[in-house]
């Protein structure tokens, strides 16, 4: 349901309330909690409404179990600096440059400003009330009334010196500002690049470092099983037992280190390339 059309309701609603307030004089308390219990859930569905609006871009890690992590591959870095366009960051500063050359082909025609045109037409109806009498003539009133219009065109050139000598100096100072502005775009860009190699690389040595760790914990997990039965069948120690535990421990807790810091390097490049990496669900920013 849309959220205006709640609101057109809960509008409807209260307007008709006041009108039998008005008429009767009495609006009970009961009246009083129902529109209250409609505001607050008014808002919480208008909460709800603007949350699910938000742009889902950002995928959930959390869905991906240890064999994912090793099918994983990276796009090329040609497609994620081609997806940083996207990135805020570098929107501003493209807006920027529209903003500058906007300004720069107002400042080529800004010697129309030495010209102006005027005009103007009217239009109306013009009427004479006139009355005469003498001693032996009667009062005679008259009216007479005529449609009439009229119109001016004109112009006018003025040019101020100090604009004139401007002129070109004007268009060269925007110019520059244009420039220096797709220059500081190109530098964001370069930002992003510099940003996104950097968690290329270091996602791509996460990757590695995390098929690695995982075969430690098929290691240690292997080998924790078969002291466990050693330990049964009486051929080892319970200090064997326990080593081999630590052991796997140590194994499980590199292996979740590493995974969490991978996991923070694709969202962090997911985020600023605006591109997902893996095909799992998304998550809302």
């Amino acid at each position: 349901m849309n959220i205006s059309f709640i609101k057109i309701i809960l509008f409807l609603y209260l307007h008709d309330n006041y009108r039998k307030k008005q008429q009767n004089k009495h609006f009970s308390m009961k009246n009083k909690y129902i529109i209250c219990l409609i505001v607050a859930v008014l808002s919480l569905y208008s909460n709800n409404i603007r949350s699910q609006e938000i742009s889902e871009e950002i995928s959930d890690y959390t869905q991906l179990n240890p064999e994912d992590y090793l099918s994983i591959t990276l796009p090329p870095l040609d497609l994620l600096f081609a997806n940083a366009r996207n990135n805020p960051a570098y929107q501003l500063a493209q807006n920027r440059v529209r903003l500058e050359h906007k300004l720069l082909t107002k400042e080529k025609k800004s010697f129309l400003s030495f010209f102006s045109l005027r005009g103007s037409y009217q239009y109306g109806m013009f009427g004479n009330d006139a009355t005469y009498s003498d001693v032996v003539t009667p009062v005679v009133s008259t009216y007479t009334s005529s449609a009439q219009s009229s119109y001016t065109v004109g112009g006018a050139v003025s040019i101020p010196l100090s604009d004139f000598f401007d002129l070109s100096a004007r268009v060269t100072r925007q110019r520059i500002n244009a420039h220096s502005a797709e220059l500081e775009r190109e530098i964001k860009f370069e930002e992003l690049k510099k940003e996104i190699v950097q968690l290329y690389a270091t996602a791509t040595s996460q990757l590695t470092i995390l098929k690695m760790k995982a075969e430690n914990v098929m290691l240690a997990s292997t080998q924790y099983k078969i002291i466990e039965k050693d330990f049964v069948n009486g051929q080892a120690t319970s200090g064997d037992l326990s080593t081999e535990k630590t052991n796997q421990t140590k194994a499980l807790e590199e292996y979740e280190t590493t995974k969490s810091q991978l996991n923070t390097s694709l969202l962090m490049l997911e985020i600023v390339t605006h591109t997902p990496l893996v095909n799992i669900p998304k998550i809302k920013k």
